[in-house]
């Protein structure tokens, strides 16, 4: 039951009684029906005890079966009208107003807000809606739409509307992130990632005047994120890579000299293209990168200027990217290096998930980016040079990116200690 009464005691001549409220996932609430006191006699089985000689009795239980009628109606035309469950606070305000049902919940100009997110999605799409003056990404444009369509299926399981009235309160924020966790079972990044955008598509929302507040920004929820497990490819993998005898298969041949070249130069894929179409005849390449804006300058190494004669002047076809992240990993089985193992953690429905893979299986055109980073960082050069080739505008942003080979490492640790050792016994 969700509003019930109860006598408060029943050894006195008379008793107050008081009242329960515990609609499911509200926080329950105890009053004290106030001018009334019964005797315990009277009272049976949660009611007054009613019938011939008991009027009085009929009149009290009357009141109390009104009073419940009461907070079951508000609970839920409250629902009704706002798309959301009242809690605690809404009931006791209701309460304490004593104002007719009609009277307190007036109806007003509803504004759900999903249309309008769908709305502002395809204005990005279309070009009527720019981004600093620039087309919308289309990585960012597909980001958004699959939290669009993951909020529509939060409505449909829950059975409400996401409105004005409902998405600026903390409940509905933390319920459809506890959605995205429990119910979708996604991996925390890609929870983080639509909450991420739900954030940015409420900003949106907020600057048409339709919202108040934003309440990712009011409640200061952060946005969930973890550190990934991938890899940057070692000096001598690298080399096994490069060196590869590929030639009785063209299309991972072409693939491959694509995926080394990117770890040459460290560019991001959407940044590939361009730097394809650009003269490469001078040892430096400049242009703004396509995420940011921001300027970079790549430096044609040796190694990548190998890579860019073998087209003997021709401009390099870029491939897929689908397409280079799926046979990179067939050609990599074939390194000896990328067969060595590899623990891939992450937090998966709530729970974390380990997993034992081969590091050719999580190999992608990202680890080409990282490959580069990582090793120019391990050749010493500085960061505020690497960021130059890499676009990143923070150290924040770009020391993610630096994987350090613990292998490599843990060898040259091993090599130093035996030496000193050696030396060490030379005077015994």
């Amino acid at each position: 039951m969700a509003v019930t009464f109860f006598i408060k005691s029943k050894t006195k001549e008379r008793s107050s009684v008081g009242v329960s409220i515990n609609f499911d996932g509200m926080d329950r609430i105890v009053l004290t029906i106030p001018d009334l006191k019964i005797s315990p006699c009277d009272w049976e089985n949660g009611r007054m005890i009613t019938g011939r000689g008991k009027q009085t009795n009929y009149k009290i239980q009357r009141n109390l079966d009104s009073f419940k009628d009461k907070v079951e109606l508000f609970f839920k035309e409250f629902t009704h009208i706002n798309g959301i469950k009242p809690d605690k606070n809404n009931i006791l305000q209701y309460l304490k107003s004593n104002k007719k049902l009609t009277d307190y919940l007036t109806p007003t100009s509803i504004k759900l807000i999903l249309p309008i997110i769908h709305e502002i999605i395809e204005k990005r799409k279309s070009g009527e809606l720019l981004n600093g003056g620039k087309y919308w990404n289309v990585k960012t444009l597909q980001a958004q739409t699959t939290t669009y369509r993951s909020l529509l299926e939060y409505q449909r399981k829950r059975k409400i509307k996401i409105t004005d009235n409902n998405v600026v309160n903390l409940d509905l924020i933390l319920d459809f992130e506890n959605f995205l966790t429990k119910e979708e079972r996604l991996k925390l990044n890609t929870v983080g990632s639509r909450m991420k955008n739900f954030k940015a598509l409420l900003g949106v929302v907020q600057s048409y005047g339709i919202i108040p507040i934003n309440p990712f920004k009011t409640f200061k929820i952060p946005i969930i994120k973890e550190e990934t497990d991938s890899i940057a490819l070692d000096d001598n993998e690298l080399r096994d890579l490069t060196h590869l005898d590929l030639s009785d298969n063209p299309k991972w041949d072409h693939i491959r000299n694509q995926y080394v070249l990117l770890c040459q130069i460290g560019t991001r894929i959407s940044d590939f293209k361009m730097f394809n179409e650009l003269n490469k005849e001078d040892d430096i390449i400049t242009f703004r990168n396509k995420k940011t804006g921001a300027e970079i300058s790549i430096p044609i190494f040796n190694e990548a200027r190998i890579i860019l004669n073998k087209y003997e002047g021709q401009k390099l076809i870029q491939s897929d990217e689908s397409e280079i992240n799926r046979e990179i990993k067939k050609i990599g089985k074939l390194i000896p290096g990328l067969n060595r193992e590899f623990i891939e953690e992450y937090t998966l429905a709530g729970k974390k998930v380990v997993n034992f893979k081969k590091r050719y299986e999580v190999l992608t055109i990202h680890c080409s980016r990282r490959t580069c980073i990582t090793r120019l960082a391990a050749m010493g050069f500085p960061p505020h040079e690497i960021m130059i080739i890499s676009g990143h505008k923070s150290i924040k942003t770009y020391e993610i990116y630096i994987k350090v080979n613990k292998r490599n490492v843990l060898k040259a640790m091993i090599e130093k200690v035996n030496q000193r050792s050696l030396e060490f016994n030379k005077y015994i």
